[in-house]
């Protein structure tokens, strides 16, 4: 009886990590003719309010590493880096990346909430340096943007290249 009791408490205990708030994006494939990558975003509310930032991207080459970045504005808008978010690591052919944030890079703090309504989006870069640092492997708008993501997924909207002021 002891063993079942202190099994349950340590299972409850697991799932106070999150608060069950959580928005789900399909990944839109980026800007290199013929990629087809596909994906997942989550972003999670965790119980201190922060935003845990999950992203899965199927098919990546083996050992590839690609920069993630979180920017103001939406996919279509060369906009400025508003932070940079764990890089995506290839993973069994599967790319991952998890972030918990709670602010930008000018320190402005930030949490689940405020996230959900930001005006933003995500690109992935298919590489850190190189003739293919400004191309996006895959994005997403996130926030108040994110009504605009069926535009970019039936071809009605393009993607910019990102904006070249970052490094990563």
């Amino acid at each position: 009886m002891i063993f079942v009791a202190a099994s349950s408490c340590q299972e409850k205990d697991q799932n106070t990590e999150f608060t069950g708030n959580e928005i789900e994006f399909q990944m839109i494939p980026g800007t290199v003719d013929g990629n087809t990558t596909t994906g997942t975003l989550v972003i999670k509310e965790r119980t201190d309010g922060r935003a845990q930032i999950e992203v899965t991207v199927n098919d990546v080459l083996q050992n590839a590493e690609h920069p993630v970045h979180l920017h103001f504005g939406s996919l279509e808008d060369n906009g400025v880096v508003a932070t940079y978010l764990t890089t995506l690591k290839e993973e069994d052919g599967v790319g991952k990346s998890l972030t918990i944030l709670d602010r930008l890079d000018d320190n402005t703090m930030i949490n689940f909430s405020q996230l959900s309504q930001f005006n933003g989006s995500i690109k992935i870069h298919f590489e850190a340096s190189g003739p293919m640092e400004n191309e996006i492997l895959v994005s997403t708008n996130i926030g108040l943007n994110a009504p605009d993501n069926a535009a970019y997924l039936n071809g009605s909207k393009s993607i910019t290249v990102c904006n070249n002021d970052f490094k990563n």
